[in-house]
């Protein structure tokens, strides 16, 4: 019981680290992570508006997201982020959520994605900012 009890108490306090060193590097500016690409033609995004491949957007990981109880009416929704990647720059507007990322991970229309990497790559790492 007591190798339980210290087990889950490290676990809190490494979370509660990697949680407090993700906001010191947001508060810094730059946020570091993986972008992908999806088709967000295919329904409404967490914003509650329907897109198309061919415009510059994002969907925002749920941490940085932080959707409440109704996403439709979330602060973040049809801002900009600025992303730098191998290829290039891009700015895009954030219409969506991406349940599946990680904190920094952000996920770009097609067109956006095209911007700042190669398709066939599929995942890259990027950094970004709040515009």
């Amino acid at each position: 019981m007591y190798a339980i009890v210290r087990f889950a108490s490290f676990f809190l306090l490494a979370s509660a680290a990697q949680i407090a060193s993700a906001s010191d590097a947001e508060k810094r500016g730059n946020i570091y992570g993986d972008a992908t690409y999806y088709n967000p033609g295919v329904g409404l995004g967490s914003c509650g508006q329907l897109h198309h491949d061919s415009e510059l957007i994002v969907a925002i990981n749920w941490q940085q997201m932080a959707n409440g109880a109704n996403p439709n009416n979330n602060s973040k929704c049809n801002k900009y982020i600025n992303v730098w990647g191998p290829k290039g720059y891009v700015r895009a507007k954030i219409t969506d959520t991406c349940p599946g990322c990680k904190w920094g991970a952000i996920d770009l229309s097609p067109v956006a994605f095209d911007r700042i990497a190669n398709r066939d790559q599929g995942r890259v790492k990027v950094w970004w900012n709040w515009a």
